[in-house]
């Protein structure tokens, strides 16, 4: 299904949706329920057109990168539906994301406005830690420094938000003080995997034109690393203080807390002339919030319950690549 398509249906019918749901597997009878339950939501329902979207990385668009990575195992069925008025509409997506929010059937579910999904996108903020990566590098140096356990607690407890960002960060930065600088080039050898679909998903990003940034409550040494590796833009992140390859237990920078990170996309958008609307951002912690909310479409990936009872989408079975069936992206324009 082509975007001119997409937007030809936006044209006609201003008030549609588009629901993607997708599954390593669509149990038998899996379909049915989810859509009696969509009738019984709103019977006014009218569906307008119906794809399958199976995730295989397109070899053509890039030959290096289909033999590097593998795509996440999901398939995806997308519905565009439309209802009569936007009082039908106006609380369809909530009660369509109660259905992931309950999980129950093992499928990420996300719905978004027609006109959201045929509007170009051009700028998109990334959260490292659990995002781009699948490490916390905070708690791989705790662990380095004996001290993992003290740290690890601190963390979940920040990305649950059940203490302060800034203040979190500031005690586990400081439980790190006479660690060796030659443990943070043993963390990047050793310790760093990218989430699956990252390096399939920032490709297909610069190939459909955006400008890709990172922005991280971890610190630069490692943001710099995930940037250049995946071939980013621009990377925000602390600066841990070393004196004498010794880590002082200091940040020599304002910290990037959710706050931040929020200053920081709207700043970069402005500086490209870049509208709020046309921008999109993904992370899964609390510290996260801000920027979720301020992009036109905030994505929560793996995330924390918080974050995902908050975010507009989420994506959860999918890998990172998932991102791009909510953007409705192939990997190639």
């Amino acid at each position: 299904m082509t975007t001119n398509f997409l937007y030809q249906l936006n044209q006609h019918f201003p008030h549609s949706y588009a629901i993607t749901l997708s599954a390593a597997k669509f149990e038998l009878g899996l379909l049915n329920q989810i859509t009696q339950t969509l009738a019984s939501l709103h019977p006014a329902i009218r569906l307008l057109h119906q794809d399958t979207l199976v995730n295989e990385l397109d070899w053509q668009a890039n030959d290096t990168l289909a033999q590097a990575e593998q795509t996440s195992p999901v398939t995806t069925i997308r519905w565009i539906v439309t209802l009569e008025s936007d009082s039908d509409i106006n609380d369809l997506p909530q009660r369509i994301k109660q259905i992931a929010t309950n999980n129950l059937y093992h499928v990420d579910i996300n719905v978004m406005p027609l006109a959201t999904l045929v509007r170009p996108h051009k700028l998109a903020l990334f959260d490292m830690d659990s995002t781009l990566i699948e490490q916390e590098v905070i708690v791989e140096l705790a662990k380095k420094a004996g001290i993992g356990e003290q740290v690890d607690t601190i963390t979940e407890s920040a990305m649950r938000g059940e203490i302060d960002f800034a203040e979190s960060f500031t005690r586990r930065v400081t439980l790190l003080k006479g660690l060796s600088s030659e443990v943070l080039e043993d963390i990047i050898a050793n310790h760093i995997t990218f989430s699956p679909g990252a390096k399939r998903l920032i490709s297909a990003l610069k190939n459909h034109g955006y400008y890709v940034v990172l922005v991280s409550g971890g610190f630069n040494y490692f943001a710099e690393y995930v940037k250049n590796s995946l071939g980013m833009d621009e990377s925000y992140a602390n600066d841990l203080d070393i004196v004498d390859n010794l880590v002082t237990g200091e940040i020599t920078s304002a910290i990037v807390d959710g706050k931040r990170k929020a200053e920081i996309l709207q700043a970069v958008a402005q500086r490209l002339g870049i509208k709020l609307s046309e921008t999109v951002a993904v992370g899964d912690g609390a510290n996260d919030l801000p920027m979720l909310g301020l992009a036109d479409i905030g994505i929560a990936y793996r995330a924390k319950p918080i974050v995902r009872d908050q975010a507009n989408y989420a994506v959860t079975v999918a890998g990172l690549d998932g991102v791009m069936t909510v953007l409705g992206l192939s990997d190639s324009c």
